[in-house]
């Protein structure tokens, strides 16, 4: 069992009176939507549930301050004592960072036992102090482990894998959220959208006057994370609005695989991978999250593929795919998130359809520099570099490198203590940060001659 609870930081008696309210009320609510007989009832519970839950989740997002902790067992009898134990760890740090994973609990004999990580996150400042917090939502769940459902067809007695769906929130899922790093508050934006649009429809807000086609479309050059925003997003959505939804469900398109040798088909394919989604949509307590990832290849313009005497297939496709989001509009439990390298050659009615339109761009020096901070400290955390990790001459040459780094993909960027790591030749059980530093260096300068010499062979 997952709750969700909000702890105010005024006075202990606060926090006793509101976790039990929000505790026990939402636990029997909850039970009696998976046991109940009676549809009209359960209904009506889970609605009463859902309303509670909207303005603790709008304050929340107002303060940009979510504490989630993932927990390894979730006991009923425990969940209020775990979520103070929680509170009460988080107000020792004294100081937070952005985007903070804590997972050494210490002497917290409970939070050992239960938890595997506490994320908090995302306010916008680097740091931020806990006595200045006016209050913590905290998030109790629990990841599943299950293998995804694989969509596939056989056509000519072979097999051909065009798709899968998750149950969330999932375990490989983890970390994604944490390990992102924008120049803009994207992460807190779409966040924001996604709350928006149900929050909307919770209002009962007419569509016909104010226009929703749940569709986000994010582009931009390889490498720089748009992928994996579009997965880190939907675990954070199955996990803070949780209160609001039984289940959540996330549908990955594999888009080149519909076009294969049997070319006539790919129209067929998309379609029954829509089917299955418009039969998941139909329990409206069930919340959907499709990625359609680099679009280009099934949108590519009606027009160009015209003039270029492409397949007529290749219409039928780009017909099918604008025809079944114009369906899925007509349920308000679904988001879609779509991703391109070349917008465009992206069809222009499909861009019309999307909400949302963000650039996703390679990272600025700031942001460079938090990238290698976390990679450093991670190195740390392992004992794999020896270091006092907060001393200014790591910073100073942190930013060095970063400066160093401009215009990298964040793809490349952290893989590339790795692949400097590799080329240290001499070291007993840890190395010296210097050495690394050196080594990324060497890696930098080779990397940008590499590419260099690429440009100047395209260019002939």
């Amino acid at each position: 069992m997952r709750e969700t609870m909000s702890v105010t930081s005024s006075t202990q008696n606060k926090i006793n009176k509101r976790s039990k309210k929000l505790s026990h009320s939402r636990i029997n609510k909850i039970k009696l939507c998976s046991n109940g007989d009676n549809n009209d009832r359960i209904s009506i519970e889970k609605n009463q549930q859902i309303q509670k839950a909207i303005p603790l989740l709008a304050q929340a997002f107002a303060n940009g301050f979510f504490t989630e902790v993932n927990c390894r067992i979730l006991s009923e009898n425990l969940l209020d004592e775990l979520a103070h134990k929680v509170y009460e760890f988080v107000q020792k740090q004294g100081e937070l960072n952005r985007t903070l994973i804590l997972n050494k609990f210490m002497n917290e004999s409970l939070l050992n036992e239960f938890v595997n990580k506490i994320y908090i996150g995302d306010f916008e400042e680097d740091k931020i102090k806990t006595n200045e917090m006016n209050s913590m939502s905290i998030i109790l769940y629990k990841t599943k482990d299950d293998n995804p459902f694989i969509h596939e067809v056989s056509v000519e007695g072979e097999k051909q894998h065009f798709g899968c769906r998750w149950s969330l929130p999932h375990s490989q899922f983890e970390s994604l959220w944490e390990t992102l790093e924008f120049d803009l508050p994207l992460k807190s934006q779409l966040m924001q959208y996604v709350f928006t649009v149900i929050r909307f429809d919770k209002a009962n807000i007419d569509r016909t006057v104010i226009h929703c086609n749940q569709t986000i479309l994010l582009y931009g050059p390889p490498g720089c994370g748009k992928t994996t925003l579009c997965k880190g997003l939907a675990q954070k959505v199955s996990i803070r609005m949780k209160e609001l939804f039984n289940r959540f469900y996330f549908y990955e398109l594999n888009a080149g695989s519909l076009f294969s040798k049997w070319f006539s088909e790919s129209s067929h394919n998309l379609t029954r991978f829509f089917e299955d989604i418009t039969q998941i949509c139909c329990d409206p307590l069930t919340f959907v999250i499709i990625l359609i990832d680099e679009i280009e290849s099934l949108s590519m313009s009606r027009t160009s593929s015209l003039s270029s005497n492409e397949p007529s297939d290749m219409l039928r496709v780009v017909n099918t795919l604008l025809t079944q989001i114009d369906r899925l509009k007509s349920f308000s439990n679904i988001l879609i998130l779509t991703t391109s390298n070349l917008i465009e050659i992206i069809d222009q009615a499909l861009i019309d359809r999307s909400d949302l339109i963000l650039f996703i761009g390679p990272p600025s020096i700031k942001t460079i520099f938090h990238i290698y901070r976390a990679c450093f400290h991670e190195l740390i955390e392992k004992h794999l570099i020896y270091s006092q990790y907060q001393s200014e001459e790591i910073k100073d040459k942190l930013w060095n490198l970063a400066k160093l780094s401009d215009g990298l993909s964040g793809r490349t960027l952290r893989k590339l203590p790795m692949i400097a790591f590799s080329h240290i030749q001499q070291f007993d059980h840890f190395i010296h940060p210097e050495q690394l530093f050196k080594a990324m260096h060497q890696q930098l300068i080779y990397h940008k001659n590499t590419n260099n010499y690429l440009q100047q062979f395209n260019n002939q």
